[in-house]
């Protein structure tokens, strides 16, 4: 899939339908992150890391400290969002609608990206690249949004050294800041949640993970995107291979579920881009009334 107007024309129609109704308040609430950004209003002096906006820097001050000192500014409605997206070929495959995973994902980056953007928040991108994570910087508005949609969309379906899980731990040990962190992500990445990690991320940040639901390997028609081929039916039309695949598959959200609920994570599954904005503000209310983790479990 090659981006281009039409597409992002489509993320532009998708929110509008909820302009008057829901998106217009989405990230209202008592979230964790401390709420910073540019006013009228000046609040204090902090040493620069990576992520902070080159304008903001006090030449003045840093030359008199001998550090890189940057002013920050008070505001009372200003978030910092932090999107951690997952890559591989795994991408390549279809969701349990049948759609395309790798689709789905841009457009959940670039449909919650662009909401946030018009309720005045801040936000970055972090993805696997190579053997590093790369993370932008924080911005707003549509041509970020584009700029970070075009580069994700080269990376998405290569296999990286880099996984999910290390984007995470360089997001944090890289960006000093705090933030409300969607983690976008699929079965494969749920099954890879580790409690330690997100007891860290959680302690001073928002964690909100949106995983997409893998087409099941058995059924009707499937086809093996690794060997290029359908797979035969007698494999994949195997009742009892279908109970075990099931059976799994609810093991891993079940974990996913535990683990999120344990550090006061929240998790949401979508198959569809339909299913985008509605799965997004469920599971920002219920986040924002304690309700953690994945609450109907249904395979």
């Amino acid at each position: 899939m090659q981006l281009d107007y039409e597409y992002l024309s489509r993320i532009r129609r998708a929110v509008a339908l909820y302009t008057n109704r829901k998106t217009s308040n989405i990230l209202d609430g008592d979230f964790h992150s401390i709420h910073r950004g540019r006013s009228m209003e000046f609040d204090d002096l902090k040493l620069y890391s990576f992520g902070d906006d080159v304008h903001d820097i006090d030449w003045k001050s840093s030359s008199r400290m001998g550090d890189i000192l940057v002013r920050r500014y008070m505001t009372d409605r200003r978030h910092n969002v932090m999107f951690v997206c997952d890559c591989g070929a795994k991408m390549k495959g279809d969701t349990m609608a049948g759609r395309p995973k790798k689709e789905l994902a841009l457009m959940t980056f670039g449909t919650i990206a662009y909401i946030t953007g018009r309720n005045g928040a801040d936000y970055a991108l972090a993805y696997p690249r190579d053997n590093r994570a790369m993370i932008s910087l924080f911005r707003s508005g549509p041509e970020h949004m584009e700029r970070l949609l075009y580069d994700y969309e080269k990376e998405i379906d290569k296999d990286h050294p880099h996984t999910a899980e290390d984007v995470l731990n360089e997001v944090m040990t890289t960006v000093n800041k705090r933030m409300i962190i969607f983690l976008i992500t699929d079965i494969d990445g749920l099954d890879r949640l580790d409690g330690n990690l997100l007891r860290a991320i959680t302690r001073n940040n928002d964690l909100l993970v949106i995983a997409l639901e893998d087409a099941m390997l058995t059924g009707k028609v499937v086809y093996d995107s690794d060997a290029s081929l359908y797979e035969k039916f007698f494999v994949s039309r195997n009742k009892k291979l279908h109970e075990e695949e099931v059976r799994i598959r609810k093991e891993i959200v079940e974990r996913a579920s535990f683990i999120c609920k344990q550090n006061k994570a929240g998790l949401t599954i979508i198959d569809s881009e339909e299913k985008i904005i509605d799965a997004t503000i469920d599971l920002l209310e219920r986040y924002r009334h304690g309700y953690y983790g994945y609450v109907t479990v249904a395979i």
